[in-house]
């Protein structure tokens, strides 16, 4: 396995119901098959769709073909009425006749209370992932509440990392702060939202010709900084994040990052492949995006990557 597999291999939430892409469910269910199918495959992961259109998502899977027992991962976004939604996707996945070709490995949901946490753990069986999303619109304290809430229930952690306007974009401090603590709490953690581009760049904000543009997040910077919070929190640091953390998700430099077989450098730090699958095992697990074959498009632009050839009709990165 080289660096650049153990950080792709499964990375990619396929999202595309969601905004920008917001392609109807017969075009997201197809471009999901065709990516299932392509040679980057290694880098696709779960099919998210909302509660409220799971069987809409069951009648378009099984118009694709025959599952011959290949079932499609799903992540379930749940809606304002959470417990509501978890009990539809339960029903789904248990019913008397469940969907074919598909299985609930994950439920997303936000929360504002430790209260919240409790309770959604407590619905959602352990069999499946619960991703509790933890608002960085709150002061930080509040965010590390809930953070241990999720780790005492076992569950992990979700973080939106951009959006549709500028101001949805969280600063790289909130961002260091949320891995940091989820670090030095054990709470794994995926990221949805705004991280097409693997190095954080000026982009456009959505497809209309007159787009705003603002300075979005990069996935390497965002997963090389959870390697590097996932080495460090073994060592004595207090509350704050190291310095190197912030340091990396400000990295606006596609240069400072260089890979070989072997490893990811960035600047002076060395990243190991063997380091970056135990990360993304254990604690960086993924992110949503609406497009799959924009990210392996821009890897192939900086010359890391021989993109792959599928197009999803996703320019943008804005998800659930």
């Amino acid at each position: 396995m080289t660096a650049l597999d153990a950080l792709l291999g499964g990375l990619i939430d396929y999202a595309g119901l969601f905004p920008p892409a917001a392609l109807d469910m017969r075009a997201a269910v197809r471009s999901y098959a065709e990516h299932r199918g392509g040679r980057r495959s290694h880098a696709l992961g779960t099919f998210v769709v909302p509660a409220s259109r799971l069987e809409e998502l069951a009648g378009e899977r099984a118009a694709v073909g025959p599952a011959d027992g290949n079932l499609w991962p799903l992540s379930v976004v749940a809606g304002e009425r959470a417990g509501d939604d978890v009990a539809r996707a339960l029903a789904f996945q248990s019913g008397n006749q469940p969907a074919p070709g598909v299985a609930i490995v994950s439920i997303e949901a936000r929360v504002s209370s430790v209260d919240d946490v409790a309770r959604l753990s407590a619905l959602v069986p352990n069999t499946i992932r619960l991703a509790v999303e933890v608002p960085l619109s709150l002061d930080r304290s509040r965010r590390q509440s809930l953070i241990a809430a999720v780790a005492s229930a076992g569950r992990m952690a979700k973080v939106r990392t951009g959006g549709v306007t500028a101001d949805a974009i969280p600063t790289p401090r909130a961002v260091a702060e949320f891995i940091w603590d989820c670090a030095r709490a054990r709470v794994p953690f995926k990221a949805t939202a705004g991280l097409h581009h693997p190095v954080r760049s000026e982009q456009r904000l959505t497809y209309a010709p007159d787009s705003p543009t603002a300075m979005m997040h990069g996935f390497v910077n965002v997963f090389g900084a959870a390697a590097l919070a996932w080495r460090a929190v073994e060592l004595p640091h207090g509350a704050e994040p190291p310095l190197e953390l912030l340091a990396i998700l400000e990295e606006r430099d596609a240069s400072a990052f260089e890979w070989d077989r072997d490893s990811l450098r960035w600047r002076r730090r060395i990243m190991t492949a063997g380091e970056l699958a135990r990360v993304r095992g254990a604690f960086a697990r993924g992110f949503g995006s609406c497009s799959f074959a924009e990210p392996i498009a821009d890897l192939g632009a900086l010359g890391w990557l021989q993109p792959d050839s599928g197009a999803d009709g996703a320019a943008t990165g804005n998800t659930p």
